[in-house]
């Protein structure tokens, strides 16, 4: 069994793993050389992404004023086709936020897709499943 003080001197001597080369290379889109780009500089949501966001922010604002106003107020000034193309809407924009995780992650092909798709879908329901996918998958989006 080796001492404390054989063990110092034997890992105290070694020299440091050497940095690979791409350390040392420049990250200047402009040298020719394969540029990262960050969250910054390519957003995680695509232009379309936020479309649909915005979408579904007017759509939960519309079932809030549908709330606040009292159903019998709007039911009887729509036509029944309206509400139930108003309930499809609503229904359409629920699924597009509660799958924009495993919508970042698939559109940016990042590595763990799957995983928090699956984490999307079983725990997505709650609050803080559905945030650390998203995190989860900003984070992936960041690294790559």
């Amino acid at each position: 069994m080796e001492t404390l003080e054989s063990l110092r001197e034997k890992f105290m001597d070694s020299q440091p793993a050497p940095l690979p080369a791409e350390a040392y290379e420049s990250n200047d889109p402009r040298s020719g050389r394969k540029h990262h780009q960050t969250l910054r500089e390519s957003h995680a949501i695509p232009k379309w992404g936020l479309w649909v966001i915005g979408v579904a922010l007017l759509v939960v604002a519309g079932t809030a004023a549908f709330i606040y106003f009292g159903e019998e107020a709007i039911v009887a000034s729509m036509p029944s086709v309206l509400l139930w193309l108003g309930f499809a809407v609503v229904a359409l924009a629920g699924l597009v936020v509660y799958f924009l995780p495993a919508v970042i992650a698939m559109n940016y092909r990042v590595r763990r897709s799957g995983a928090i798709t699956a984490l999307n879908l079983l725990l997505g329901w709650t609050f803080i499943g559905w945030a650390l996918a998203l995190v989860w998958s900003i984070a992936e989006v960041e690294s790559q």
